[in-house]
C-alpha cells in the first residue's frame, strides 16, 4: 500500500492546493448551505375529512368512518389508523408505518386518496365528498400575526391577501396560509308575520333569490365574422338589489323582499378559527420554505418585502409581528455553534499545548480546523443542510477529530527524541499505523452506523450525526497522514535525548508502570475488582432518569386550553381573553398570540397539532428568557388549573417527542360504556400517584342534545315532511345557504334565517315556525270550501292555512332532552379511549409511568377488551428497536476490521471484553449531573464505543510490535502501555473537555455527559485493563521474564 506520508512530503505543493481547497471550499460552503433549525422531516401522517350534516357521532361513526376504515385498510404499510367521529363529521387520521421512506410518501397518499374516492360511493346521502389532507410535514417556519388600528376585518384580509401573493412570487417560498379570517355573509331574516299577512310562502322566496343569481347559458350571437358570447347581467352587484328583489309569484303587487325580510351584512356566526395578538384582532401569516433552502436568507427576503409592501402598498396602523420567525432561531443556533466551536478549539489546542507542547498543538489546532471546514464541503456537495443535528455533531466530533494527528504527532515526537534521521521521522509512524488508525478510525464510524440505517422518524431526524462523524473522521485520517507530516517538517524543533536517557521516566510514567506492574502480577484481584464495579454500576442504573427527548431551550412555549365538546366559541374566546391578560400582567411575559379553534399552523417540528374543535384554543407565549420560563411554569399551571376548572388547560414546552401526551393508557373494545369504566379505574390510578399531574381523557362528557319527536300521521296532517321540519329549524337556528353574493373578489353567502316580529331569533323551540317547501294543500278540504261558500271564511285565512307557517308543537309530538357521546374514538378499527396524563415536574415520563404499571395491570379486562400503552412509551420503543435492530451489522463489521488488522480471535475478544466497563463512567457521570438517559444519551454510548475499540486498538498494535522487537510480555507490555500512554490520555482529554460547550446544551447535553464520564473511566481501564486482560489470555512462556 503507498505511504500517504512519503507521498505528501514528495508532493508538497498538491497538499498544500488541496488544503487551500478545503478552507476556501470550507467558508463558501458554510455560507451557500441550506440553514434550518431542524432536520428536514416528512411527517408521515394525513387526515381524511368527511361532513355528514345533521348526523350523530355514533351516526357518522358506523354510516361514514367505518365505511372509510375499511377501504383505507386495504392500501397497506399503515402503522395505524386513528378516527374521532362527531355530530355532523368524520376525522380520519392514517399514520404509516415509520419506515416508509420520504420518497414514497406522494405515491402513498396518492392509493391513499384513490382508496376514500372508491369509498364515496357507499356513503349515506347528504355526505360531502371526504377531503385528505397531507401536508402535515409542511413547516411553516416563519409565522406573522397581522395586525391593525383602526382597519376593519374585512379589509384587513384583503391586505393579508395581497401580502399572501407577494411573498408566494419570491424564490425560495413554497407556501403562504392565512389563519384566522372569519367569513363575511349577508343574512335576510325573514319575519314570519309580515310573510303570513302578505302571503308569502318561503319557497317562493328560495327560488327568487336562487334563480336571480343563478349562471344561466344565453349561447353565442354570430356577427359578420365574430361570434359574440351573450351574457345576462341580472346578478346582485350591490345588497340593495338584494333587498329589491320582486319576490316570484308577486309580480302584480311588486311585492319585495325588504318588505318581508330585514337584509344585513355579517359573519358567519360562529367563527370556525380567530386569532389575536396580545388582545388585538389578528391574522395569522404563515410562510413556508422550499426544500433544500436557506431559512436565514429567505427570512431576509420575506422581511424586505414586508417592508416595501408597507411603504406602498399597506396603510400606516397595519403591523406585522414576528410570533415564531425560524431564521433568527437559527441565526442564533448557528451563532452559539459557532462560539461552541471556537470555544471546543481553543480547549483543545490549549490542552495539547500543555502536554505536547506550543508547537505540537498549533499543528494539531491548524490541522482541527481545516477538517472541520473540509467537513462543510463534503457535506454541501451531497446537499447536507446545517442544523441542530449537524451543528452538534460537529462538537460532539471535535475531540475525535485530532486522536489520529495526535499518534502521528506524538510518533514523531519520540522518534525525533531518539535521534531518529527527520525525514524517516516523519514517515515511520505513519507507516506503522496507518492501517491501525484507519480501522480505528472505520469503528469509531460504524459505532454510529446504526443510526444511519435506523428506517424510523426518529433514525431519519439524528441521520445527519452519521454522516457528519463519518466525513469529519476519515477526513481527520486523511490529514493525520498528508498535512501532519509537512507541517511538522518546518515548525517541530526537537533535542534529541541522550543514548541512554529513558523517554518515560518522569513521575507519572512511574506511577503508572508501578500500578501496573501490580495490577499484571494480581490479575484475579483486577479482574474481581471490575466485576464488582459492574455490580454496583448495574445496581444504580435503576437511579438514572429515564426519558426519550429532553424538552428543548426556547424563549418560548404554548397552552393548550380544552372545553368539554359543545361549549359555545364565545365561552371559549372569553376564557382565553382572561388567560391572555393575566398573562400579559406577568413581568417575564413578552407577548401573548391567541388562537380559536385550533393550531394556527405547524410553525416548527418540535410541537403537537391539536384537532380542530371550536371547543379548542391555544395561547403562545413568549418570554424573556428560558430560565424566566422554566421559573415561572408550575405558578401559572397552578394558578390555571385553580380559576378554570371546566377546562383543561395544559402548558407545553417543545419537544422533539411529537405525541401529544407523554403517558397514555389505551383501551380498545366494543362498548363504549365498559370502556369508560375502565378509563375511569385507570384515570383514578393515575390522580392518586404523585408522579402525575393533568390527567384526562380523549372522550368528552356525555352532552345533552334536543331530539325533536317526529311524528309522521302529526306532520302529514298540517302537509310537513321530515326534511320540511330540519330546513324549518335551520332556518330558526343556524340559517340555511341560499347561494352566494359576490362584492368584488369577496363571496358572500347568503343565509335565510326565520325570526320573530321584533326581528330576533325564537327563543323557545317549541315555538319555531314550521313550514312546507311546497304549499299545502291539507287546507283545501270539503270544510274550507263550504267555508268560503258561506262566507265564515275569508281567502286570506285560507292562503294563511297553505303558505304560512305553524309552531314547532303543534307539528310534533315535542322535544325531549337525550344525552349522547358528542365524540367516538378508533383506533385501527376498533372503539378506543385513552386515559392520559403528564410527568409531574422532577420525574421523566418513563418513570412516572413505571410507577402505575403494576397498579395498571390489576385491571381486569372483560372478554374482548385490550389495553395498550401508548404515548412516548410507544415511540421510545419504537425508536429503540430500530436502533438496537440494526446494532449486531455494526458489531459484525467491526469486529471484521478487528480481525483483519490483528488477524487474530482472541485480541477482538479482549477489546469487546472492556467495553460494558464504560458504563461505570456513563451510570457516575449521568448521577452526578442529572441529565435523562434517553435516545441521544444512547447514540452517545455507541460513539462511546467506537472511541474506546479505537484506544484499543491503537494499544494492542503497539503491544504487538513491542512483542516483535523481542521483549518479553509483561515487559512489552509496560513499555507499550508507557509508549501510547500520553497519546491514548491526549485523545481522551480533548475529546472530554472539547465537549464542555455542549453540557448545556438541551439536546446534547446527555450525549456529552456519557461520552465524558464513560472516557474518563474508560481510557484509565483501557491502558490498565487490556494489558491485564492480554496476560491473562495469551499466557508467558515460562522463559520469559520481565526485564
Amino acid at each position: 500500500m503507498i505511504n500517504l506520508a512519503d507521498y505528501a512530503l514528495n508532493n508538497r505543493a498538491l497538499v498544500k492546493f488541496f488544503i487551500a481547497v478545503l478552507v476556501i471550499g470550507g467558508i463558501f460552503a458554510f455560507n451557500s448551505m441550506s440553514k434550518l433549525e431542524d432536520p428536514e422531516i416528512k411527517v408521515k401522517q394525513a387526515m381524511v375529512v368527511t361532513v355528514y350534516p345533521g348526523a350523530s357521532a355514533h351516526q357518522v361513526e358506523l354510516e361514514v368512518t367505518d365505511v372509510l376504515e375499511k377501504s383505507i385498510r386495504s392500501m397497506g404499510a399503515i402503522g395505524s389508523i386513528e378516527s374521532k367521529s362527531m355530530a355532523d363529521m368524520s376525522l380520519i387520521t392514517v399514520e404509516l408505518e415509520s419506515t416508509v421512506s420520504p420518497d414514497e410518501l406522494e405515491q402513498k397518499w396518492d392509493i391513499l386518496r384513490r382508496k376514500v374516492t372508491n369509498a364515496q360511493a357507499q356513503m349515506p346521502d347528504g355526505t360531502r365528498p371526504s377531503v385528505v389532507m397531507d401536508d402535515f410535514g409542511d413547516v411553516y417556519g416563519m409565522f406573522y400575526a397581522i395586525t391593525t388600528d383602526g382597519v376593519g376585518d374585512e379589509q384587513l384580509l384583503d391586505y393579508a391577501q395581497l401580502v399572501k401573493r407577494e411573498l408566494q412570487d419570491i424564490e425560495g417560498v413554497r407556501r403562504v396560509e392565512i389563519y384566522g379570517n372569519r367569513t363575511p355573509c349577508i343574512n335576510i331574516e325573514m319575519m314570519q308575520d309580515k310573510m303570513a299577512n302578505l302571503g308569502v310562502h318561503p319557497m317562493e322566496v328560495l327560488s327568487t333569490l336562487n334563480s336571480q343569481n343563478k349562471t344561466v347559458y344565453p349561447g353565442y350571437f354570430n356577427s359578420g365574422d365574430q361570434r359574440l358570447r351573450v351574457a345576462i347581467n341580472d346578478s346582485y352587484r350591490s345588497i340593495d338589489d338584494i333587498k329589491n328583489l320582486i319576490i316570484q309569484g308577486h309580480e302584480d303587487d311588486q311585492l319585495r323582499l325588504r318588505d318581508i325580510a330585514s337584509i344585513t351584512e355579517g359573519y358567519e356566526d360562529p367563527a370556525r378559527n380567530g386569532m389575536k395578538y396580545d388582545g388585538k384582532q389578528a391574522f395569522g401569516l404563515a410562510i413556508s420554505m422550499e426544500k433544500g433552502g436557506n431559512i436565514i436568507t429567505l427570512g431576509e427576503k420575506v422581511d424586505q418585502e414586508l417592508q416595501q409592501l408597507k411603504e406602498s402598498r399597506i396603510p400606516v396602523g397595519v403591523d406585522f409581528q414576528k410570533v415564531f420567525f425560524q431564521p433568527d432561531r437559527v441565526r442564533e443556533a448557528i451563532n452559539v455553534f459557532m462560539v461552541n466551536l471556537v470555544e471546543s478549539v481553543v480547549i483543545v489546542i490549549l490542552v495539547l499545548m500543555l502536554t505536547m507542547g506550543f508547537r505540537s498543538g498549533v499543528i494539531i489546532g491548524t490541522g482541527l480546523v481545516i477538517i472541520v471546514l473540509g467537513s462543510f464541503v463534503v457535506l454541501y456537495l451531497f446537499d447536507g443542510t446545517l442544523q441542530r443535528v449537524s451543528l452538534g455533531s460537529l462538537i460532539v466530533a471535535m475531540g475525535m477529530l485530532v486522536d489520529n494527528a495526535i499518534v502521528i504527532v506524538d510518533g514523531i515526537l519520540v522518534d525525533l527524541e531518539r535521534g531518529v534521521k527527520r525525514p524517516a521521522a516523519l514517515t515511520n509512524i505513519a507507516k506503522k499505523t496507518a492501517m491501525p488508525l484507519l480501522g480505528a478510525t472505520l469503528i469509531a464510524i460504524l459505532a454510529f452506523f446504526p443510526i444511519f440505517i435506523s428506517p424510523d422518524t426518529t433514525g431519519e431526524y439524528v441521520r445527519d450525526l452519521f454522516i457528519v462523524l463519518a466525513v469529519s473522521l476519515l477526513l481527520s485520517w486523511v490529514l493525520a497522514l498528508t498535512h501532519i507530516p509537512i507541517h511538522a517538517d518546518h515548525s517541530l524543533k526537537v533535542k534529541p535525548k541522550k543514548a541512554n536517557e529513558n523517554l518515560y521516566d518522569s513521575k507519572i510514567y512511574r506511577l503508572f508502570r508501578q500500578f501496573l506492574s501490580f495490577m499484571l502480577w494480581h490479575k484475579s484481584m483486577a479482574i474481581g475488582v471490575v466485576v464488582v464495579l459492574l455490580a454496583i454500576t448495574a445496581f444504580l442504573y435503576r437511579y438514572i432518569p429515564q426519558g426519550f427527548f429532553p424538552d428543548l431551550s426556547y424563549t418560548q412555549l404554548y397552552i393548550e386550553f380544552k372545553m368539554p365538546e359543545g361549549t359555545r366559541v364565545e365561552r371559549v374566546e372569553a376564557d382565553l381573553a382572561s388567560i391572555e391578560d393575566y398573562l400579559l400582567s406577568r413581568s417575564e411575559v413578552t407577548h401573548v398570540t391567541t388562537s380559536v379553534g385550533g393550531t394556527p399552523a405547524r410553525y416548527n417540528l418540535v410541537r403537537s397539532i391539536a384537532e380542530p374543535t371550536m371547543s379548542y384554543g391555544e395561547l403562545i407565549v413568549d418570554y424573556t428568557t428560558p430560565e424566566e420560563l422554566k421559573a415561572s411554569m408550575t405558578e401559572i399551571q397552578d394558578y390555571l388549573t385553580a380559576h378554570y376548572p371546566d377546562a383543561y388547560v395544559r402548558m407545553k414546552r417543545y419537544n422533539l417527542m411529537y405525541k401529544k401526551y407523554p403517558i397514555e393508557l389505551m383501551f380498545t373494545g366494543p362498548d363504549p360504556a365498559v370502556l369508560r369504566e375502565l378509563t375511569e379505574k385507570a384515570e383514578q390510578i393515575m390522580r392518586d400517584e404523585p408522579a402525575i399531574t393533568l390527567v384526562t381523557n380523549d372522550w368528552e362528557p356525555m352532552t345533552p342534545t334536543l331530539m325533536v319527536d317526529y311524528y309522521q300521521p302529526i306532520a302529514r296532517s298540517v302537509g310537513l315532511s321530515r326534511s320540511d321540519v330540519g330546513l324549518s329549524m335551520l332556518a330558526a337556528t343556524d340559517g340555511m345557504p341560499v347561494g352566494s353574493f359576490y362584492e368584488g373578489v369577496h363571496a358572500k353567502p347568503l343565509y335565510m334565517k326565520s325570526v320573530d316580529s321584533r326581528g330576533e331569533k325564537v327563543e323557545a323551540l317549541d315555538n319555531i315556525p314550521v313550514w312546507s317547501v311546497l304549499p299545502s294543500t291539507a287546507a283545501l278540504n270539503e270544510e274550507s270550501l263550504k267555508g268560503l261558500l258561506m262566507g265564515t271564511m275569508s281567502g286570506e285565512d285560507l292562503l294563511a292555512q297553505s303558505i304560512g307557517s305553524i309552531p314547532l308543537n303543534q307539528a310534533t309530538k315535542g322535544i325531549s332532552l337525550k344525552w349522547e357521546d358528542p365524540v367516538v374514538r378508533r383506533y385501527n378499527g376498533q372503539r378506543a379511549m385513552r386515559a392520559q396524563c403528564n410527568n409531574a415536574l422532577g420525574y421523566t415520563a418513563e418513570s412516572a409511568r413505571s410507577l402505575i404499571t403494576e397498579k395498571v395491570d390489576t385491571i381486569t379486562l372483560p372478554e374482548g377488551y385490550a389495553k395498550q400503552w401508548l404515548g412516548e412509551h410507544k415511540a421510545s420503543g419504537e425508536s429503540m428497536k430500530y436502533l438496537f435492530g440494526n446494532i449486531p451489522l455494526a458489531v459484525i463489521l467491526m469486529i471484521a476490521i478487528l480481525i483483519m488488522l490483528f488477524k487474530d480471535f482472541r485480541k477482538p475478544i479482549i477489546i469487546f471484553c472492556c467495553l460494558p466497563l464504560a458504563a461505570i463512567g456513563i451510570v457516575l457521570g449521568m448521577l452526578i449531573s442529572g441529565k435523562e438517559f434517553g435516545f441521544v444519551a444512547i447514540v452517545g454510548a455507541l460513539g462511546l464505543v467506537g472511541m474506546m475499540i479505537k484506544n484499543g486498538v491503537v494499544l494492542l498494535d503497539e503491544i504487538g510490535l513491542q512483542i516483535a522487537s523481542g521483549k518479553s510480555q509483561t515487559q512489552a507490555l509496560l513499555d507499550s502501555s508507557s509508549s501510547r500512554f500520553r497519546p491514548v490520555m491526549m485523545a481522551s482529554l480533548t475529546t472530554i473537555l472539547g465537549m464542555i460547550p455542549l453540557l448545556g446544551d438541551d439536546m446534547f447535553g446527555s450525549m456529552a455527559v456519557t461520552i465524558m464520564g464513560g472516557l474518563l473511566v474508560g481510557t484509565v481501564i483501557t491502558l490498565v485493563f487490556i494489558p491485564v486482560l492480554y496476560a491473562v489470555f495469551f499466557k508467558e512462556r515460562k522463559s520469559d521474564s520481565i526485564s
